[in-house]
């Protein structure tokens, strides 16, 4: 599905990334999911969360995140 992924080196304090074509792959359950979903959802084990209606990611644990574009 994602073929050419294209890690980001991001620093966490300046926020997190969004865009078309920008995602998140959670380390804990493996789950990828868009920086801009239409509905707000979370990966399997909630590590990663994007509530749409408040324009928000929350992370648990940063150490178990990738970005990556493609």
């Amino acid at each position: 599905m994602f073929r050419r992924k294209k890690y980001m080196s991001i620093d966490f304090s300046e926020g997190y990334p969004v865009g078309k074509n920008i995602y998140y792959e959670c380390s804990e359950c493996n789950e990828v999911i868009p920086s801009t979903p239409i509905d707000s959802l979370s990966c399997k084990c909630g590590n990663v969360s994007i509530d749409v209606d408040a324009g928000r990611i929350s992370i648990n644990d940063d150490n178990q995140v990738k970005i990556f574009s493609r």
